[in-house]
Order: structure tokens, then C-alpha cells, then sequence
């Protein structure tokens, strides 16, 4: 064995776990990266805006779910067994109270109350995927019935465990990263140095996407990220004025690594993630709008 495999496997020992999820946390700043689209619609939106808001239901596989709600299960649940429907309930419920307390604070937003009479076709809205379209005259029975300048429309679509949009992108990353480091030593050093250390990066660059997933765990474990994708409905016109998506993670711990997270704790950990994603998705449509025209005072 080379003095080079020596040194790495001794060094890999040593860190792994460390490691992945140093690249794992790190990689969430890169992947976690929200995208927003909207502007000029926006701008014909006079502020404060009147908003109805509009939880989708979940669409996450049910194998995911038990992952984190029923973690003790020794057989394979499927909705509607009582620990994924429960956990699912409190899931929604959460974050449609944490999304009306936010826009609520919002001084360029007004949340419109559910009416009672209206609630049999808006639930009906609520139901459809988040990709179904409205068609134009929902959206003026909407409006005629709530008096409401948009609909704020959301979903979760990653509930305790890393999205699963980021594993192929993690791939990606971690192969750049690791070819790119490869490159800058293959500038430097002597002949032997480079050629050993520029084979030995590239061989990492395929182990390290086996390794993402140990950081996948440990990010689970950690964090429990919630991902949250959103969009501003105008009503009239019907148009998407504007869509969002935010992955909350909450306070990281890393001693839940090493112990057991009692379900209390670990509940606490996805409802505060849920906060800090709704809270970013929030910040930025309230930011958006006020930038993208002037006020106006509200008359009721």
C-alpha cells in the first residue's frame, strides 16, 4: 500500500462523518438557493395587497413520511394510517397558522378571512396540486365572494428529510468541487505530487457521491429541513404574479447525532423549521412588493 492510500484511509477514518456533513451543510448554501420569479405583474398589484391564503395538500411519497413521523414502525404504513395522518395534520395545520401569522405582520398585506359560505368551492382550490391552474372565472367567484386582491397558494413539499431535488444536484457539486480542487494542485507542487494527488481527488470525486449520503442522514438527524414552494395568484386578471420556495432547517445540535431525539424533540425541530422557511418566504414577497410599486392607502 502507497504512503498516499496510508494517509488518506487513516484520514478518512478519522473525519468521515464530520466531513459529510460538513459538504451536506455546506452544499445547502449552494443548493438551497431559492428561486423567484415575478415583477412586472407585481407592479400592478396596488399595496396593501388583499390576500386569501391557500394551503395544498401534501404530495410526499408515504415511504418518505414514515421516515420521520413514524420512525418506530416496523412494517410499511400508508395513508391514511393514523401516525403518517396525524403527523401530516399537524404538518399543515402548523404551517397555515405560521403563514397567516406572518402575512399578517406584513404592513403591504392584508389576510383575508376564510367565509363560511365560500368555503365548500375554496377547499375544492385547496385540494388541487399546486401545478393545476385556476381558470378565470374561479378566480372572479374567489374574488366576488372574499374580496381578495390575490391568493396566496402553498405547499410542503419536503417534510424532515433533505429534498429530494438536492441529491442529484449534490452529485454535481461535490464532482465540480472536488475536479476543480484537483485542477488547482495540478498547477502546483512536483511532477510525482500532482500526478498521485490529481488521481487520488478524482477517484474521491465518485466515492464522495456514496459519502453525500451519510450527510444526507446527518443533516436529516440535525436539522430536519422543511421545504415550502409558494405563489401569488392575481386574481384579476388571472395571472401568477409571483412563485417562491424557501428549505427551513432548524437550530443545529449536532449531540442529536450521537443520541436519541425523543419525538417531542424532534416535532419541535419541524415546526421550527417550518417557521424559519415560511418567515423567509414572507420576508421576500413583503421585500418584493415594496419595491415594486407605490403605496396606497387601504379604505376598507
Amino acid at each position: 500500500m502507497t504512503v498516499l492510500h496510508q494517509v488518506s484511509n487513516t484520514c478518512r477514518e478519522s473525519v468521515y462523518h464530520g466531513k459529510s456533513l460538513f459538504i451536506a451543510i455546506a452544499s445547502v448554501i449552494w443548493l438551497g438557493g431559492c428561486a423567484t420569479t415575478g415583477g412586472s405583474h407585481l407592479a400592478q398589484l396596488e399595496t396593501p395587497v388583499k390576500v386569501l391564503i391557500v394551503e395544498s395538500p401534501l404530495s410526499i411519497d408515504p415511504g418518505r413520511l414514515q421516515k420521520v413521523l413514524a420512525t418506530d414502525s416496523k412494517t410499511e404504513l400508508s395513508l391514511p394510517e393514523k401516525p403518517l395522518e396525524y403527523g401530516i395534520a399537524h404538518a399543515q395545520d402548523y404551517a397555515l397558522s405560521a403563514m397567516q401569522s406572518a402575512l399578517a405582520r406584513q404592513p403591504g398585506l392584508i389576510v383575508v378571512p376564510m367565509p363560511a359560505e365560500g368555503k365548500p368551492f375554496i377547499d375544492s382550490v385547496r385540494d388541487s396540486d399546486l401545478k393545476a391552474g385556476l381558470t378565470q372565472d374561479a378566480a372572479d367567484h374567489i374574488q366576488s365572494i372574499t374580496g381578495a386582491d390575490a391568493l396566496l397558494r402553498f405547499t410542503i413539499t419536503d417534510y424532515g428529510l433533505t429534498p429530494t431535488a438536492w441529491r442529484k444536484g449534490y452529485i454535481t457539486f461535490e464532482v465540480t468541487t472536488t475536479l476543480g480542487l484537483a485542477a488547482i494542485i495540478a498547477y502546483s507542487g512536483s511532477t510525482v505530487a500532482r500526478a498521485a494527488a490529481g488521481a487520488y481527488l478524482v477517484q474521491e470525486a465518485v466515492e464522495e457521491t456514496a459519502e453525500a449520503y451519510a450527510g444526507f442522514w446527518a443533516l436529516d438527524v440535525v436539522c430536519r429541513p422543511v421545504r415550502i414552494e409558494a405563489e401569488l395568484i392575481k386574481l384579476h386578471p388571472l395571472t401568477t404574479a409571483w412563485k417562491y420556495h424557501d428549505t427551513g432547517l432548524s437550530d443545529v445540535r449536532l449531540s442529536r447525532l450521537t443520541s436519541v431525539v425523543t419525538p417531542e424533540e424532534r416535532v419541535g425541530q419541524l415546526d421550527q423549521a417550518t417557521d424559519y422557511a415560511i418567515t423567509d418566504i414572507v420576508a421576500v414577497l413583503s421585500n418584493v412588493l415594496r419595491n415594486s410599486k407605490p403605496q396606497r392607502l387601504y379604505k376598507p
